[in-house]
C-alpha cells in the first residue's frame, strides 16, 4: 500500500499507512537529534532520513532496520536527503550557509 513518512524532533521517523492512518514503523537511530526529512526510494523499499546529528540514514521499509549510516562529509545538521532516480545514490544537503 501507499506510505507516508514523517520526521520528528524526538530522534525518530515514522512510517504510516496512507489509507488508514495507522502507524506501521518507528525508525530509531538519530538519538537525541531532530530528524529533518524522510525520503522514499522510487521502489518504496527503502527510506532515507536526514537529521541534526549530521547523518543521513537508509532504512528498510518492511523491517524498519537501519541499512546504512552516512556520517562523513557533513559538518552541520543534514536537512534533506533523497535517492537518485535509479535508487543507486543518495544525495544529502546540510545547514551550511
Amino acid at each position: 500500500g501507499k506510505l507516508v513518512g514523517t520526521a520528528s524532533d524526538d530522534g525518530t521517523a515514522r512510517l504510516w499507512c496512507a489509507q488508514s492512518g495507522a502507524q506501521l514503523r518507528v525508525l530509531r537511530g538519530h538519538e537525541e537529534s531532530q530528524v529533518w526529512s524522510v525520503g522514499f526510494s522510487n521502489d518504496s523499499a527503502r527510506v532515507v532520513t536526514a537529521a541534526e546529528d549530521r547523518t543521513a540514514r537508509v532504512w528498510h521499509v518492511k523491517s524498519g532496520k537501519e541499512l546504512l549510516c552516512l556520517k562523513r562529509g557533513h559538518e552541520f545538521a543534514v536537512q534533506s536527503a533523497s535517492f537518485s532516480p535509479d535508487d543507486t545514490l543518495v544525495a544529502s544537503a546540510d545547514a551550511r550557509k
